[in-house]
């Protein structure tokens, strides 16, 4: 008994002592430990002052410094611009939008197969080349064009916000029908440049995601009923293409704050593909005096687009981009130049970015090109706007009947459309 006395207290001094030597132990890991933290947290630099939602700093300590806190740097605001060329109803268009049920027009089928494209932009701008002067009126085509009110709305719903009304057809009907139809397109929340209803209001400048876009619109022809309006009623109503005209607008336009400036001209000669002497010498001059873009119509036929640089900056004209909706046709019995070629169109997509240093720059230009389809279905002419991304595009729209002019309008366009290079 004795001798298991002195083993138990044997063992009971050892694990005192081993316990006592891991209580020293962990003191004195923990006391290390707590140093080296005290020490990182006074070395480390003291957090910034993060903003409330109240606009106020909230800081625990009142001496944290923020005045070198380093700034986020600011990313460029980003934009993308569509344009099209020219809208116009002719008798086969009128009579593929009209139901003879119900006795109204509808046009939104037209634009069914376009709508994404000008729908996804932040703005998309066409030259609408008639007017809605009423059903007082008998809805016609070509030489005095009237188009039914629900052109507007399929134009709206399928993403054009702004229309030229600066053209040769803006006056076919007056003063009246071109008021009439400057106030039908604000009635279906679009806006229009180039003509007036009260002398204001002539150009837009757009805030489009914190770019200022100003949008003016010109035209050189009327077909000669400007000559009916006196000197004042000109100035009133139109946008005549002038020299003098555009050098006070841009310079206006930039005084009120527009970073980028877009001009719509309706210029040069119909069916002809090229542009002509007075088109090229007007383009240098409207980019020197502060436009970034040109976009052309009239001719009813794509011409060539260009990629300029003015002062070490991108800027961009196409002298035409053709019809995006008519009733011309390839096999029609007018006496027309290039017939072929007026069943095309072009939808112009530019990438805009914000420059730190004023303006902005062109990013990214692209290009589809567009065909004007027309088939018969259940005794009745219907017409599609069909685009086409690549020369053999794989989609519903294309098909043996329309397939080989799908392609040729894809080369006709894209020969001689500017490649973009980024630089």
């Amino acid at each position: 008994m004795k001798k298991k006395m002195i083993i138990f207290k044997r063992t009971f001094y050892v694990l005192c002592i081993m316990c006592l030597l891991l209580l020293v132990s962990t003191i004195i890991i923990l006391a290390l430990g707590g140093f080296n933290i005290g020490h990182l947290n006074s070395a480390a630099p003291k957090p910034t002052a993060q903003r409330s939602l109240s606009g106020l700093s909230e800081s625990t300590d009142d001496t944290a410094d923020t005045s070198k806190s380093p700034s986020t740097p600011s990313i460029p605001q980003s934009i993308t611009i569509s344009a099209v060329g020219d809208i116009m109803l002719h008798q086969g268009n009128l009579n593929s939008g009209y139901n003879s049920q119900n006795k109204t027009y509808d046009f939104s089928g037209f634009f069914e197969y376009v709508k994404p494209y000008l729908s996804s932009s932040d703005l998309t701008i066409a030259n609408f080349e008639t007017v809605t002067a009423g059903s007082g009126i008998k809805y016609k085509s070509f030489p005095l064009f009237n188009s039914p009110d629900s052109i507007l709305p399929a134009l709206s719903q399928s993403g054009v916000d702004i229309l030229s009304t600066s053209n040769n057809h803006c006056l076919d009907w007056g003063i009246n029908g071109l008021t009439r139809t400057i106030q039908k397109i604000r009635e279906y929340k679009m806006e229009n440049i180039g003509s007036s209803i009260d002398g204001k209001d002539k150009y837009v400048i757009k805030d489009v995601k914190g770019i200022k876009v100003a949008i003016l619109s010109y035209s050189q022809f009327y077909n000669g009923h400007e000559a009916r309006l006196n000197s004042s009623d000109k100035s009133k109503y139109l946008n005549i293409l002038s020299e003098a005209n555009l050098q006070k607008d841009i310079k206006e336009v930039k005084a009120q704050g527009a970073d980028a400036v877009i001009t719509v001209l309706h210029w040069g000669d119909e069916y002809i593909r090229t542009p002509n002497t007075y088109q090229t010498n007007l383009s240098k001059k409207v980019l020197s005096w502060g436009a970034d873009i040109i976009l052309g119509s009239h001719p009813h036929v794509v011409q060539k687009s260009e990629i300029v640089q003015v002062n070490g900056k991108n800027k961009f004209v196409i002298y035409s981009m053709g019809n995006f909706i008519s009733g011309y046709r390839r096999t029609d019995k007018a006496k027309r130049l290039n017939k072929v070629y007026t069943e095309d169109g072009v939808i112009v997509t530019l990438k805009l970015d914000k420059d730190t240093k004023g303006g902005i720059n062109i990013k990214d230009v692209s290009y589809m090109p567009t065909w004007i389809d027309m088939y018969s279905s259940k005794n009745k002419n219907i017409y599609k706007i069909l685009p086409a991304p690549s020369p053999d595009v794989q989609a519903p729209y294309v098909n043996s009947r329309n397939k080989s002019f799908v392609k040729q309008s894809y080369n006709n366009t894209m020969s001689i459309m500017a490649k973009f290079n980024g630089k």
